[in-house]
């Protein structure tokens, strides 16, 4: 490319369509750290029901009669809404320009690969590392005062929060869990397993993902090695297991959830959802003429949401400390 001339935006949107193969979806980047850990529903274009049928029993003694009485669960409605989010571009060329200079000097991106492909990423990247801080964090607000990520679509820790509003989510259902005190450094080895120890059977019996923030992750590295002079134990792919569960439960340990949250969510990944319409759309960033020359302009649309498929305590729980890092227990 010329840089000494405007960004070509024809160029730029040329590049989208030829290289469209090698550009990494926004799902694929900063976010795949949660997302891999989660089901993906794609073709969401709204909402949809997820209709999980939940536990009913069907078997009895013989006795050479039908009767008919037995019953294979209810249908409880739970619903994956989307709402529409957009990464908006506007800048100097110049900037991109000295940032990709600075970045692929001495490599072969320059000779493989155009400058136009490598702006496209570098925003569908950001796109990806805002969305990742808004996964348990952002709470849909429809008030056209309202416009940032945070306020564009209902994240999982909100979602908790209506059902727990709701009394969906209580201790008289079993999928809310109430330590006696916060999580300390003297007892979160204890606090985690009892949380999972008095859940449903059939919850214990799965294998399990325990969703915790860096500082709940912390004070149990700093409780693992108080007991046992050593480190957590990491197996081999990365993931560390709680101890006391028979390697039934991964402590995902995320930066995403909010700073100081003692919110621990117990599921399986097949049972934390986020939604989103056409994969494609999460790399369809498009530049456009914004009439100023010395702008680039870029955008991309996209739909968004969080949900679990079911809050029955044989497929959930959470327990009923902070989400936001106001009660977090100290180190």
């Amino acid at each position: 490319m010329d840089y000494t001339k405007p960004i070509n935006i024809t160029d730029v949107n040329n590049t989208a369509v030829k290289y469209a193969n090698m550009l990494k979806p926004l799902n694929m980047m900063a976010v795949a750290e949660v997302l891999a850990n989660c089901q993906p529903i794609f073709g969401v274009k709204d909402s949809i029901k997820l209709g999980k049928v939940e536990h009913g029993s069907i078997s009895k003694k013989y006795d050479g009669t039908f009767t008919g009485d037995a019953s294979v669960g209810t249908i409880v409605p739970r619903t994956l809404t989307v709402y529409p989010i957009v990464a908006e571009l506007a800048d100097e060329p110049e900037r991109y320009r000295r940032s990709f200079i600075a970045e692929v000097a001495g490599n072969m991106w320059a000779q493989k690969h155009p400058f136009e492909l490598w702006i496209l990423q570098h925003a569908i990247n950001l796109a990806s590392e805002e969305l990742f801080y808004a996964l348990f964090t952002a709470k849909y607000d429809s008030s056209a005062l309202k416009k940032t990520l945070n306020d564009s679509f209902d994240s999982w820790n909100a979602v908790i929060d209506a059902d727990i509003a709701a009394g969906t989510i209580a201790a008289a259902h079993k999928n809310l869990y109430s330590g006696d005190e916060a999580i300390t450094r003297s007892n979160a080895g204890e606090y985690l397993l009892d949380m999972y120890r008095s859940r449903h059977a059939a919850l214990r019996n799965r294998d399990l993902n325990a969703w915790i923030s860096l500082d709940v992750a912390d004070i149990y590295d700093n409780w693992y090695r108080d007991e046992h002079d050593a480190p957590p134990f990491v197996d081999a792919s990365g993931l560390m297991k709680l101890e006391g569960t028979n390697g039934r439960v991964n402590l995902i340990r995320s930066a995403a959830m909010p700073e100081g949250s003692q919110r621990v969510i117990l599921t399986t990944k097949e049972n934390m959802v986020f939604g989103t319409d056409n994969i494609a759309d999460l790399k369809a960033m498009k530049a456009f003429e914004s009439g100023n020359p010395y702008l680039f302009t870029m955008t991309m649309k996209y739909v968004w949401g969080c949900q679990f498929v079911s809050v029955h305590e044989r497929e959930f729980a959470v327990n009923d400390l902070s989400a936001t890092g106001s009660g977090s227990g100290s180190e």
